[in-house]
């Protein structure tokens, strides 16, 4: 089966049996916290993991079936049932020296009521050995040690074998525009679409996937092909409020992935949230061009609006001048200048530059702010050429790169934005050394 998202596998076992340690050699960074007392692992983690030829999304996950835990094992039982509903492969980790426990055999029976590929990795196996008792659970073990990183090759190859084949967003069509719809539950995602479906005269087009997928909408927008990426996920019943967050964040990664701007949608109705700023820093991060649209405002007076935006503004303030929509999707209110604002908004996103439009932008850029001196040394900023489009992504020569300063960089995004008129767009720079188109006739001379 081809899915269009990257596979997620999620690490889980019991406390202190090392998954930390092992997210951390998959990912071959220092990201999780690692200890040696159970519990240190409560929120989840997720990163990028090249499993040989193969990408994934790795999530670490708290420890299960512990009672010493008291009330956190409430919450770290729901953070791994979290984990499970996004995952496409497990990878359930056990201790091998402590040998297989009442608690391993009952994640094992958990595991098999998923009905998902997993992968059984015995982990503080320096002896081989230790890993056979573990085949009691009808699975096939695999000898790993993490913190020594034997094993890790064998374990990549299984991860391999049962990985869903996938096909990255630069190997599939590009409609006109990709929109990525994100939000907290409830605050008009669906019905926002559905009103997009609607001012269209289109039906729903599903597109191929896996029961956990968001599904995609197709809409023609002018005589031209618009994707919509719904990110809401289904709520199950007792799911606490932290995991339905870490659900839907972890369906927004994915369809920022395949998005060139995400509509971000809030609830006027209700207070600004901190997952609110979250989801936005994300599809920030991710390279998506952001718009917000503030929905239900046909129950605002002008005053509370006032105020709203306000706020908003001001939790918004270290974002990319990003445009805020007043919106009623019940009422579709609104909705076509929404989406006449997204498309516009993916369409910068995605947009190219000549190398002469940008040398041009470079030196007025350096012309109303020199770059600041770098320990008393001047810092010039050569030429500029684009290397990639959403985001829009320069790579600008000098004589010091590292002596580029942060706040510098900072100015040369907001003038970019403001030169090109880009609201909402990320804009992504590098920084490289200029050549010494001499360096090579002086080393001869020497030689």
């Amino acid at each position: 089966m081809q899915i269009e998202r990257q596979p997620v596998v999620a690490i889980v076992g019991r406390p202190n049996v090392g998954k930390s340690t092992l997210f951390n050699r998959l990912i071959r960074e220092r990201k999780a916290i690692v200890g040696d007392r159970p519990g240190v692992t409560v929120d989840r983690l997720e990163a990028d993991c090249l499993i040989n030829e193969h990408t994934a999304t790795l999530v670490d996950t708290g420890g299960i079936g512990e009672p010493q835990h008291g009330e956190m094992q409430s919450a770290i039982d729901a953070q791994v049932d979290a984990a499970l509903e996004v995952a496409d492969v497990v990878l359930f980790v056990v201790d091998g020296p402590a040998g297989l426990t009442p608690v391993d055999t009952s994640i094992a029976d958990r595991l098999r009521r998923q009905q998902l590929p997993v992968v059984l990795a015995v982990n503080k196996a320096e002896n081989p050995d230790t890993a056979v008792e573990f085949y009691s659970l009808g699975m096939e073990p695999c000898a790993i040690s993490a913190i020594h990183g034997q094993g890790i090759q064998d374990l990549r190859q299984q991860l391999e074998t049962v990985l869903p084949a996938w096909k990255p967003s630069e190997n599939v069509v590009q409609p006109y525009a990709s929109l990525a719809v994100i939000g907290r539950p409830n605050v008009g995602k669906s019905t926002l679409i559905n009103a997009w479906l609607g001012v269209d005269r289109m039906v729903v087009s599903p597109v191929a996937g896996t029961t956990r997928d968001a599904i995609d909408s197709e809409i023609t927008y002018k005589g031209h092909p618009v994707r919509l990426v719904d990110t809401a996920g289904q709520r199950k019943q007792g799911r606490i409020n932290d995991v339905i967050e870490f659900v839907a964040r972890v369906k927004a990664q994915q369809a920022f992935k395949r998005a060139d701007a995400a509509v971000m949608v809030v609830d006027g109705s209700r207070e600004i949230a901190e997952q609110d700023m979250r989801l936005m820093a994300l599809a920030h991060e991710s390279g998506c061009a952001l718009v917000v649209a503030v929905n239900k405002v046909d129950v605002m007076t002008d005053e509370a609006w006032s105020y709203f935006k306000e706020r908003l503004a001001f939790r918004m303030r270290s974002l990319a001048n990003v445009k805020v929509m007043r919106i009623s999707a019940a009422e579709k209110k609104g909705v076509r200048k929404l989406l006449d604002t997204a498309v516009q908004s993916a369409q910068l996103n995605r947009a190219e530059w000549g190398t002469g439009e940008l040398n041009r932008w470079l030196e007025h850029a350096q012309q109303m702010q020199p770059a600041p001196s770098d320990d008393g040394a001047v810092v010039k900023l050569k030429y500029c050429t684009q290397l990639f489009s959403s985001p829009p992504t320069l790579k600008i020569f000098c004589n010091r790169p590292k002596g580029v300063k942060k706040s510098y960089v900072r100015y040369l995004e907001h003038h970019f934005r403001n030169t090109f008129k880009l609201p909402g767009v990320p804009v992504r720079f590098i920084f490289a050394a200029t050549e010494n188109p001499y360096g090579e006739k002086r080393k001869r001379k020497r030689d």
